[in-house]
């Protein structure tokens, strides 16, 4: 505790650097006796102009909004279940990563901001900090967080990761399939429901040899993600002996004058690579990524991590209406997005069974945020046996303790 003691001044002075932002900021909220947070990329990131601003780009469906929505449809499932966390309520706290990392660490603070008010000093007897202020009562409203499902990108997750670990808060990523945070001596506290991308460079590769290519040019996008997936791809290929004719990488938020020049280089008759485009999982079953450029994607070859679609979700999803879908925030805007329309000039009461494509990684979501449950649900088991609800040795959860449970689970990658 003295540790965290030290921390609190930090926290705080951070938190209130960023309240002018962060508190016009959207929030779902879900109440529950143990509360779950969840970053997800509601939007897209700020573009370069922006970035200094943190102000975040359009509203996204499969990244954003779908995962959204799959948390409540998880919660919903798991809350209903009586061999699940029987008399036990889970809730949840949303909050939008732009799939930027200033802007996730930003939220994450605003997580951490409510778990601070459950740390007691015992010696003085029982007190929380409630606004700045000592109280000898917890808070009526508020619960700590007990983890932290998410956030997407691998380079947004590290950023997270290293914030979260100071306050024992585990973290289950969906997608982030970085090398680097398989070491656990780094990130203790991050876990995952996906395999780290050695496996996807090995698969490229395979697909490399499959048509005899000995000749390529690499380009990544700039972050971790790109950079730790292509160097174990550049390993790999120098084993098997593939020239890498030519290395770049790329912002993802770079505008058209940073493509062409990229192009460019491509092109260039002394590099002469084939013009067959292997494209990583991020390319998957993602229409907003070629959209406008169908003719140019044509031919490119694809890999993906092996995820069935969640039919249960589509049945959910699909008969959400903007009149009775209260609980999501950003749904409003989803949904003016989507059809082009503005509640006072025509109807906004479209279907959104038109051009509906589920999220790649829906099943690696729900898998998350179900693993977080049964780690729970055995925490409980071990700590309250034969107790209705929860017993004194979960208010609050011990996030270290937890995490115990969470590495035992064969569905987590370690």
């Amino acid at each position: 505790t003295r540790s965290l003691q030290h921390l609190l001044p930090l926290v705080l002075l951070l938190s209130r650097s960023v309240v002018p932002i962060s508190a016009s900021r959207l929030v779902a909220r879900m109440d529950g006796d143990i509360i779950i947070g969840a970053l997800f990329s509601v939007h897209h990131q700020p573009s370069a102009e922006k970035v200094a601003e943190r102000k975040c780009g359009e509203v996204r469906e499969q990244y954003g909004i779908q995962r959204v929505e799959a948390m409540f449809h998880a919660l919903d499932r798991i809350n209903s279940d009586p061999t699940l966390l029987p008399n036990i309520t889970l809730g949840c706290e949303i909050r939008d990563s732009c799939w930027h990392s200033s802007v996730a660490l930003e939220q994450s603070i605003e997580f951490i901001r409510d778990s601070l008010i459950s740390i007691r000093d015992d010696s003085e007897g029982s007190k929380w900090c409630i606004e700045g202020t000592p109280s000898s009562q917890p808070p009526s409203t508020k619960k700590p967080i007990v983890g932290v499902i998410g956030p997407g990108s691998s380079s947004v997750a590290i950023q997270v990761q290293n914030l979260l670990q100071l306050f024992n808060i585990p973290q289950i990523a969906y997608s982030a399939t970085s090398v680097d945070l398989s070491d656990k001596t780094l990130f203790k506290y991050f876990l995952r429901v996906v395999p780290s991308d050695t496996l996807q460079a090995r698969a490229l590769l395979d697909i490399v040899k499959r048509h005899n290519w000995t000749y390529v040019s690499a380009v990544h996008t700039e972050g971790n993600y790109g950079e730790s997936g292509m160097e174990v791809f550049k390993e790999l290929a120098a084993q098997e002996g593939l020239c890498i004719a030519h290395s770049d990488k790329i912002y993802s938020n770079a505008g058209e004058k940073h493509y062409d020049r990229l192009l460019r280089k491509l092109r260039d008759p002394v590099i002469q690579t084939p013009s067959a485009p292997l494209r990583s999982d991020g390319w998957a079953d993602r229409v907003e990524v070629v959209e406008g450029f169908e003719p140019e994607a044509v031919g490119g070859i694809t890999v993906k991590l092996q995820s069935a679609d969640v039919s249960s979700f589509d049945d959910y999803f699909l008969k959400l209406k903007l009149s009775t879908n209260t609980r999501n925030p950003w749904f409003p805007e989803f949904w003016q997005y989507r059809f082009q329309c503005r509640f006072r000039r025509r109807s906004c009461y479209e279907s959104l069974e038109d051009n509906y494509v589920q999220d790649s990684k829906m099943g690696f979501v729900i898998n998350a945020i179900y693993a977080m449950a049964h780690g729970l649900h055995d925490m409980h088991s071990h700590l309250c046996p034969d107790h209705v609800g929860l017993c004194d040795d979960m208010k609050p959860v011990d996030g270290s303790h937890l995490l115990d449970f969470l590495l035992v689970d064969s569905k987590i990658s370690h």
